[in-house]
């Protein structure tokens, strides 16, 4: 018996992207960055060495415990917080 496998279209792709987990997610990342290497990087705005190591250590850490760190809601309401105060609050 043969099956007939219908690639999935990029919309297909895009919807069902949310149902991974967190894992599955990095995995893809890693390997779309694999496929792309620099590519996405404009000729004008080359990364240093120094910001290459910084990212590639940042990757590491997070590799290695994917869990460290805040959530996006706490760096967010810690924004919003600091954006709200009024300069001379600073001063007092």
């Amino acid at each position: 018996m043969s099956y007939y496998y219908a690639p999935m279209s990029e919309t297909e792709i895009l919807k069902e992207l949310p149902k991974l987990t967190k894992t599955e997610r990095q995995e893809i990342r890693l390997r779309l960055a694999e496929l792309d290497g620099d590519d996405w990087l404009e000729e004008k705005a080359r990364l240093t060495i120094h910001e290459k190591a910084l990212l590639e250590a940042r990757l590491a850490a997070y590799a290695k415990d994917p869990d460290a760190g805040d959530t996006w809601e706490e760096v967010e309401s810690r924004i919003r917080t600091r954006l709200s105060r009024h300069p001379t609050d600073e001063l007092k």
